[in-house]
């Protein structure tokens, strides 16, 4: 019989085939050059940046930077507020806030000025702001009050007004000379002196501030008055004269009774009520704030201080208008957050 013959060939091994892992798709993000940047979308972001941060940084980035924020439409809302703390002079504060409503060229119309404003600052501002639209100033340096009159002369667009101290004749400039304003905040420590004493003399003085709005500014839609002295006289007076009142804020308003009758009219008439015992702990400009901004230090060296005065003459990049990388650092982790 024929033998059979053992084949030579080796059996092959078999092997399992093993898909590869899909490979994730990764389309390479293009990096964003923030200098080449349409100027109007730049104007847009550098205003939410801030004042400050503007003029300590952003404006030392580049050239094309530095002629964006001498724009005047970069300047038409300028929002400034001096925080509380370690002891620091307003006047570098001062400068920048002067520089920014320069640099408006007369076309800034919302202004807020917080923990540094004075009464020679105030008039160098309302000077240069005919077209002011919302003023807020609060936690003055030096006394503010009874100084109002002869700033409202000058403001005749204003509708929105928030002060931190405010005397009844000046209410009554800004009813004469303001004829469009429409809100008002005044928040302002309450007068113990006459709070609580019988005579009518001492009636009018606990009431004087709501008595005088209520006769001189009808048309007012939004009012708060957050610890006013003002009783049940003085609101009586806000609800006759201010017809179109929508918004009341009372809160803080200790002594006032609204158990009767005129709580009920101020809940049939006011849209937004805010009562006295309402939480006011997101209000952040109170009376008690403002105490931290205390100006009584004699030793304060206002007039030593110059480390601003280069602002307006900044040339820290180079002339060929080469960015400032240090600067440009800083600005691009900021607007990161913008997308």
């Amino acid at each position: 019989m024929p033998t059979k013959l053992k084949s030579n060939r080796r059996r092959s091994k078999r092997f399992r085939f093993v898909p590869k892992p899909k490979q994730e798709l990764r389309v390479k993000q293009p990096t964003r050059n923030w200098l080449e940047l349409p100027s109007d979308l730049m104007v847009n972001i550098l205003q939410r940046v801030g004042v400050i941060e503007v003029l300590e940084n952003a404006q030392k980035v580049c050239t094309a930077w530095r002629e964006i924020c001498k724009d005047p439409a970069m300047w038409r809302v300028i929002h400034m507020q001096k925080f509380p703390g370690p002891r620091e002079s307003p006047t570098a504060y001062q400068k920048m806030c002067k520089l920014a409503v320069d640099r408006s060229q007369g076309q800034v119309v919302d202004l807020k000025i917080i923990g540094f404003c004075d009464e020679e600052l105030l008039e160098y501002v309302v000077d240069r702001s005919s077209q002011l639209k919302r003023l807020e100033i609060l936690c003055c340096w030096g006394d503010m009050y009874g100084i109002w009159a002869e700033a409202f002369k000058k403001l005749p667009l204003l509708e929105e007004l928030s002060l931190g101290e405010i005397s009844p004749e000046d209410i009554e400039a800004a009813g004469r000379y303001c004829p469009s304003l429409k809100k008002l905040k005044v928040n302002q420590e309450v007068n113990e002196l006459w709070v609580g004493n019988d005579g009518e003399e001492s009636i009018l003085i606990q009431n004087e501030m709501a008595l005088v709005i209520g006769k001189n500014l009808p048309q007012l839609t939004h009012l708060e008055l957050i610890e006013n002295s003002m009783s049940n006289l003085g609101l009586q007076a806000i609800l006759d004269g201010c017809c179109h009142l929508e918004s009341l804020d009372l809160r803080r308003c200790f002594y006032l009774d609204l158990k009767g009758d005129l709580g009920k009219r101020c809940s049939q008439q006011i849209k937004d009520l805010k009562l006295p015992h309402d939480p006011h702990e997101e209000h952040p400009h109170t009376c008690e704030m403002c105490d931290l901004f205390d100006d009584s230090d004699d030793e304060y060296p206002y007039d030593e201080y110059d480390g601003y005065s280069d602002y307006d003459d900044y040339t820290a990049y180079d002339n060929d208008g080469s960015p400032d990388l240090e600067n440009l650092s800083d600005m691009l982790a900021f607007m990161a957050m913008f997308g």
